[in-house]
């Protein structure tokens, strides 16, 4: 796998190519032994294990994840590779969409049903092939294996480690879905969503069932409020500004002839844009404030919605950088448009600091099965698109150390990044 004469370039989707294997085995044991945010001390015993055989200094950061450091041969720019450890509490299905899956994970309550078993293991195959070819790498690229992102867990340590050590950028990689196996996009601008998370207890009067009009009902309420909510998207919210928002549980009550005393329900709020999530946290807070008076109701928030800009924006000029990597390595063909993804990631904080891509790999492919929805029992990877992934990482690596372009970036404040941690729960 190694370049054994100088040359100006390497070809880096032939060395993707043949580590091919080695990323495939990776992928198929993380798959096979996934563990949930912050539990991830087998994967963290590979992804350092793997560093190790390369000769990659590391540091585990506790309850943040791992970093490496691969030096070049000439000194100059720092980026920052990043790849996410956890799996996700769920039981996954033996089948995908159309056929037995080639690996299922051996534990009921944790699979890898996002594509992190990807992530892992393409960025160990980018890191194993840029390590033995420092000689082509102006600078210095660092590693990020991040715990915890679906709980938000891990990025604050992992984070505040990176900002101390410095880069001048970031990429990553998402697998994604919906978009055919064989094409990445890495479009600039947005690219998923900031969230809000909300959690509200509606409290009212219990009493029989026999006579409704002796009790208060919170469910009377939360169903008033429920469709006040989604008819905000016609009277109350931008419609050229993309936004997405559900109840995912309600609880309420323990007997069909006993009306509850209170209820309870939860869900989210994403947006792209920071002046329509400000729209929706003072609708919702109005509108619950107006129901609940109308129904005699009062309420209290167990976690209050509070707007948090974690926007994912793939810089424009880094886009350019990428598009150019993708059609120098795979093809212009491989380029892909894609629109942004409503769901949320934690990319969105290396974002406030360094400049960067995050680029969707597509997996899905018909004839094997593969397309299911991230989160989805019958999530399955096309493994051929882990090459192309591996591929893009080093091209991009290359190309970004050696760029002179100009990158129009001005990073947040260390307070700004500090408040939105704390708004959104996450500061440990």
């Amino acid at each position: 796998m190694k370049t054994h004469e100088r040359s100006d370039v390497i070809d880096a989707l032939v060395l993707a190519k043949q580590a091919e294997p080695y990323v495939i085995e990776l992928r198929r044991d993380f798959h096979r032994y996934p563990e949930v945010g912050l539990q991830e001390h087998r994967t963290i015993g590979v992804v350092t294990s793997e560093l190790e055989k390369m000769g990659v200094p590391y540091e585990v950061v506790p309850n943040g994840g791992v970093i490496g450091v691969i030096e070049g041969t000439e000194p100059g720019k720092s980026l920052i590779l990043r790849a996410d450890l956890d799996a996700l509490p769920m039981k996954e299905e033996e089948v995908n969409l159309k056929t037995k899956k080639l690996v299922v994970s051996e534990t009921d309550h944790a699979a890898h049903t996002c594509g992190h078993d990807g992530h892992m293991a393409m960025l160990l195959g980018a890191a194993k092939i840029l390590s033995e070819n420092k000689d082509h790498i102006r600078g210095k690229v660092i590693l990020a294996f991040e715990q915890a992102e679906e709980i938000g867990g891990g990025i604050y340590n992992l984070l505040h480690k990176l900002k101390e050590i410095g880069a001048n950028g970031v990429w990553g990689i998402h697998l994604k879905s919906d978009i055919p196996s064989g094409k990445i996009s890495v479009d600039p601008g947005p690219r998923m969503a900031s969230s809000m998370y909300f959690k509200v207890k509606i409290n009212g009067k219990s009493g029989h069932g026999s006579r409704p009009d002796l009790s208060i009902s919170p469910l009377d309420c939360f169903t008033n409020f429920y469709q006040s909510l989604k008819n905000l998207r016609l009277s109350g919210l931008d419609p050229y500004q993309p936004i997405t928002y559900s109840i995912g549980s309600v609880h309420a009550g323990s007997a069909p002839n006993i009306i509850p005393e209170y209820l309870e329900f939860g869900g989210s709020i994403r947006f792209l844009h920071y002046e329509q999530g400000l729209k929706m946290e003072q609708e919702f807070k109005r509108v619950l404030e107006k129901t609940c008076e109308l129904y005699r109701c009062t309420y209290e928030f167990i976690q209050e919605p509070k707007l948090a800009d974690t926007t994912i924006n793939n810089q424009e000029d880094c886009s350019s950088i990428a598009s150019e990597s993708i059609k120098k390595s795979l093809g212009v063909n491989a380029l892909y448009h894609y629109p942004a993804w409503m769901a949320s990631e934690s990319f969105g904080f290396y974002q406030k600091c360094f400049p960067g891509v995050f680029a969707f790999v597509g997996i899905a492919n018909a004839e094997k099965g593969t397309g299911a929805e991230h989160h989805n029992i019958y999530f399955d990877i096309d493994e051929d698109a882990l090459t192309l992934g591996v591929a893009a990482t080093i091209q991009y690596t290359l190309d970004f150390l050696q760029s002179e372009k100009n990158i129009n970036f001005t990073p947040e404040s260390d307070e700004s990044i500090e408040e939105t941690f704390i708004k959104m729960n996450l500061s440990r």
